[in-house]
């Protein structure tokens, strides 16, 4: 959730990417990789974790909608898109589901309602 004008810069660099209007951003990475919206906003990410790929990128009034599959259970993604857009808030749920661990920081299921009873809860600037 945030501000329209900053979650639509954020669709539309991913847009940018997928629709192959702009190389990835580092070599050997795909069209996909969370890291090219990163970069594209200037941010360095220096030794943060990227290694996701969004598979679904949908925007409307007020909220985004991103769906990554991760080779980590979480990666920094969301916390450099907040470092970014400071008025961005950020709710998130992963999950691993060979090994039964799921994730979340929407601790009152508004967002998430599908996810196991038992999953762990994050805090909100986890």
């Amino acid at each position: 959730m945030g501000k329209q004008e900053e979650l639509q810069e954020i669709y539309d660099l991913y847009q940018t990417f997928i629709q192959k209007e702009r190389p990835a951003m580092e070599e050997d990475e795909a069209d996909d990789w969370e890291g090219n919206i990163i970069l594209a906003l200037g941010v360095d990410y220096g030794t943060c974790n990227l290694c996701g790929n969004i598979k679904k990128c949908e925007l409307s009034e007020g909220f985004l909608y991103i769906e990554a599959e991760e080779l980590a259970l979480i990666t920094d993604f969301r916390v450099l898109l907040k470092n970014r857009f400071k008025d961005l808030e950020i709710y998130f749920a992963t999950e691993d589901p060979e090994n039964e661990t799921y994730v979340t920081n929407d601790a009152d299921g508004k967002y998430f309602h599908d996810l196991p009873d038992d999953h762990f809860i994050a805090p909100l600037d986890y």
